[in-house]
């Protein structure tokens, strides 16, 4: 039995949002996956005796179903494998979030 297929239509909502992040944040529970991206904004002091300090601007909330959260899982290692195949292998910055202390949430990806 040949499987049908039914054409898709895309179209940006009015309230449609692109945003640049440099790092994201989430977790799970019994129902979805949470993922908060933001940017981090290093605030210089007026005085040369302070250090300098950074606020952690929260963008955007996603909300997956563990389906939707697989599927983009999937998708992303796909182009990320492909990409690095282009300009080679891209070094994370930071350690796995298992070692990671200094999360509000307890979770870093």
């Amino acid at each position: 039995m040949a499987e049908m297929r039914i054409p898709v239509k895309v179209k940006y909502a009015e309230d449609f949002m692109r945003i640049y992040a440099t790092g994201a944040i989430g977790g799970f529970n019994g129902y979805d996956f949470r993922i908060a991206f933001f940017n981090d904004i290093v605030n210089h002091p007026e005085g040369p005796s302070q250090p300098p300090t950074v606020t952690r601007e929260i963008k955007v909330e996603i909300i997956l179903s563990p389906v939707a959260l697989k599927q983009l899982t999937r998708w992303l290692n796909q182009h990320l494998t492909e990409l690095e195949k282009i300009i080679g292998e891209i070094k994370d910055q930071y350690p796995p979030q298992s070692s990671r202390k200094d999360s509000p949430s307890g979770y870093y990806v």
